[in-house]
């Protein structure tokens, strides 16, 4: 008998992922069924149910037509060829690939109690790669950083998993701080790449915290979805919304910097900000139909897991907002 798993022991916790607690996520992996989510808990996200179309269907073979088929199955080309009607075949692709999009920027290196928000974004990311896997299908990753766009192309392999989240932990372990040095590219390119890489009827995944996911993203995600579905995460800490009444000490793990007490404005100002920036994904999400489910990085990541993906679970008490 296997022994169960406490989900606390999947919890990650600290400034830096390590690669043995998110090989452990796969425990959960039998537990999630990522092309059936439940509606979003988000108050902000409206009606988000998927909108996943099924696998794909590959070509197979050429035969007489037969009454019944249907006639826009017809291949007009051998039907002209030969003079008689001809169609197709097609047989449901068995793999369908599922790409994690994982922000790792600058800015997903902040945290205030549990776990950076980048930590959190390894978190779902690895037990959606295992979810997938567990499920037969194709597993692939761009691992978005402040300079460049790292892929690990689709496969159907533990091994795609395991190089997926070597690569996340290599790119979350560089950062240093949540202002990057040199500046740092748009959620945008990562996007553009992703129309690049992903195959019709591809599942995928994007974990961020969407600072910079606005309307000058609305073409690009309009054409990825097109022929892909998308479901966006965002991964938030409580702090980057709100700033409490009270001095503050802030670390990267190096360096430390006092925040004292503000001004009752700056404060106001401040939160007004925050809630326009999340307001203006939530409306984009909205207009595209996208799923967007929202993740607390000072709260285990494996509960909203479960609450939104889970197949067996109860349907979540509903909350006030």
């Amino acid at each position: 008998m296997h022994k169960a798993i406490n989900h606390s022991e999947l919890n990650l916790r600290g400034a830096y992922p390590s690669v043995a607690p998110l090989v452990r996520l796969r425990h959960i992996a039998r537990q999630l069924k990522l092309f059936k989510p439940r509606a979003n808990r988000s108050d902000q996200a409206g009606n988000l149910l998927t909108r996943y179309r099924g696998r794909g269907m590959n070509f197979e073979e050429v035969r007489n037509y037969q009454p019944g088929d249907d006639v826009r199955a017809i291949d007009w080309r051998v039907t002209a060829r030969t003079g008689k009607t001809h169609t197709k075949l097609f047989q449901e692709e068995r793999e369908r690939p599922v790409v994690i999009l994982l922000d790792l920027r600058s800015p997903m290196f902040f945290g205030s109690q549990n776990a950076f928000k980048s930590v959190a974004a390894c978190s779902i990311a690895s037990a959606l790669c295992w979810a997938g896997l567990q499920h037969g299908d194709r597993i692939g990753a761009l691992l978005f950083t402040d300079t460049d766009v790292e892929t690990v192309r689709p496969r159907r392999s533990h091994h795609a998993v395991l190089a997926a989240i070597h690569g996340m932990v290599s790119a979350a372990s560089d950062l240093e701080s949540p202002i990057p040095k040199n500046g740092s590219q748009s959620i945008a390119t990562l996007l553009e790449e992703a129309r690049r890489i992903a195959r019709p009827g591809s599942a995928l995944f994007l974990i961020s915290d969407c600072h910079d996911l606005d309307e000058h993203c609305e073409q690009t995600l309009y054409l990825l979805t097109r022929h892909a579905d998308l479901q966006v995460l965002r991964v938030a800490d409580p702090l980057e919304l709100h700033i409490p009444d009270q001095s503050l000490t802030i670390s990267d793990g190096q360096q430390r910097t006092f925040l004292s007490r503000s001004s009752r404005e700056m404060r106001r100002d401040f939160a007004q900000h925050q809630q326009q920036v999340r307001e203006q994904t939530a409306q984009l999400c909205r207009r595209l139909r996208l799923p967007l489910v929202d993740f607390d990085s000072t709260q285990p990541v494996v509960p909203t897991l479960l609450s939104t993906y889970g197949e067996r679970q109860p349907s979540p008490a509903r909350r006030n907002t």
